[in-house]
């Protein structure tokens, strides 16, 4: 009977060291280490897993990474800071708990700098022409600028570089009456197609090539006085080292081409020249200060001195909410 009573005080004694509570508030019997003290120090994250429904664009920003890595570092003057290492947030702050050590308040700011944004001397906002801007010229493509500028004049010239590219007949105003806008010895090629055709419709010429019977018709039925020649292709693209000459000499533009990727990132200084000139917009690039505040609150799971688990919610508008929008896991490291 009394080995029997040992036994049994043994086992009250075990039970009173080695209890199941997980979280003892002020140190267990076996670590009289205070919470206080048992916090104090430098922590890794090791698991942070999202279990929340509601969310809160502050807490994303500190805790929504794909790469999400925390180090925290708690203080003896309760201060603390967190570094969110793989979106290169660094907060600071101060922490307490509450009276009976189950919950953990850290009051955090960080101040960043936002941008860029892009504005005129007005500080009127051109952001979003500045980026759309961007993702024109950025594109792998062929661009023709006035000569010596960024003034983008493609839509005018890719006409006149394909009618280089092909043999043609050519239509040249001679005399007669008036024609639209054009002086005697002009081109008017492209004026001629709608009149070829409605010609043959007609039958007044034989087919779209009856160009003799053609200049006759003109004559007869409009008054005016036209010729032909055919016209042989004068470069072989757009990489031809003669196009530039080409487009002086036949049309009179003076012009640069570009192939390839204009600019190759969205701080690149081309793009603020090249709306300077097409847009007639001088813009600057400015950076704002922010600063952010959040209130997290952790409910402490589990507190020794290498391992640290929590719950986290949050406070907004002086309503605390308990959605435990993440779990939380931290070792030492310090």
């Amino acid at each position: 009977m009394k080995i029997q009573i040992q036994v049994l005080l043994h086992l009250v004694i075990i039970s009173l060291l080695f209890g199941c509570k997980k979280y003892d508030l002020d140190g267990s019997l076996i670590n009289f280490q205070t919470s206080e003290k048992r916090l104090i120090g430098d922590w890794e994250s090791v698991a942070i897993n999202e279990v929340g429904v509601i969310a809160d664009t502050n807490i994303t920003e500190l805790l929504g990474s794909n790469n999400l890595r925390l180090d925290i570092s708690f203080n003896e003057d309760y201060s603390v800071q967190i570094d969110n290492v793989g979106d290169s947030l660094y907060y600071t702050g101060d922490w307490e708990f509450n009276d009976d050590k189950s919950v953990l308040h850290m009051n955090l700011s960080n101040e960043k700098s936002l941008g860029p944004f892009y504005q005129d001397v007005l500080g009127t906002d051109f952001t979003s022409l500045y980026y759309e801007a961007y993702a024109n010229i950025s594109q792998y493509d062929t661009i023709f600028f006035e000569a010596n500028s960024y003034v983008d004049i493609t839509e005018e010239v890719i006409p006149l570089v394909e009618q280089l590219m092909i043999d043609y007949v050519q239509w040249i105003y001679t005399g007669g009456d008036p024609f639209l806008n054009y002086n005697y010895g002009d081109d008017i090629t492209s004026e001629m197609e709608s009149y070829l055709n409605d010609a043959f419709s007609d039958e007044e010429i034989s087919s779209l090539e009856d160009f003799d019977g053609f200049i006759i018709f003109m004559e007869d039925e409009w008054g005016l006085e036209v010729t032909y020649q055919y016209v042989t292709s004068t470069i072989s693209g757009y990489d031809d080292p003669n196009l530039i000459e080409e487009l002086y000499n036949v049309y009179g533009v003076s012009c640069d081409v570009f192939i390839g990727n204009l600019v190759l990132s969205e701080q690149d200084p081309i793009i603020l020249e090249w709306i300077e000139d097409n847009n007639d917009i001088i813009l600057f690039e400015i950076f704002i200060d922010q600063l952010k505040e959040i209130d997290l609150y952790w409910e402490i799971l589990e507190l020794e001195l290498d391992d640290l688990q929590a719950y986290q919610y949050r406070e907004t508008d002086s309503l605390t909410v308990y959605d435990y929008s993440y779990l939380l896991r931290f070792e030492k490291i310090d």
